[in-house]
């Protein structure tokens, strides 16, 4: 029987959600062959307002950081991806997280997402991003509670 996705798309934040929904793609992946795309989106617009105050760090250094920790929560995947045998590769991109993961996914993929992410409103309900994701994305969307 063919694989009924031909990837397996995982938005990571650096939540335990997110690393949950991460392990379970990967467990998928594991038992199907699927390859997985562990993808972080720097919410850079949001940036400025960060930047208001006298004495704040710059623009570039904030970037920077966040940019770096990006990419740890994308190298932590695939480490969990290598102990389980699982090829992941990585993408990082900029913007409003749930438009780029939206853009990101084309016919035949998955989204594993977790439920909620980092940012403080989000645990109120169901992640914004998450419930966005599952409302416009164009494939099926599975959401790790």
């Amino acid at each position: 029987m063919a694989n009924v996705f031909e990837r397996i798309l995982v938005p990571v934040d650096g939540s335990e959600v997110a690393k949950r929904a991460a392990e379970k793609a990967l467990a998928l992946a594991q038992c199907t062959g699927i390859p997985v795309l562990a993808l972080h989106v720097l919410n850079v617009p949001d940036l400025p307002s960060f930047y208001a105050y006298p004495g704040a760090i710059r623009y570039q250094e904030m970037h920077d950081f966040i940019q770096k920790e990006g990419q740890l929560y994308l190298d932590e995947i695939e480490r969990l991806g290598n102990q389980m045998c699982v090829a992941v590769s990585k993408k990082l991109l900029e913007g409003h997280p749930a438009e780029e993961i939206i853009k990101e996914t084309r016919e035949g993929d998955l989204i594993v997402i977790g439920s909620k992410g980092r940012t403080g409103l989000d645990r109120l309900l169901m992640g914004s991003v998450a419930e966005n994701v599952a409302r416009h994305a164009s494939c099926p969307v599975m959401i790790v509670k």
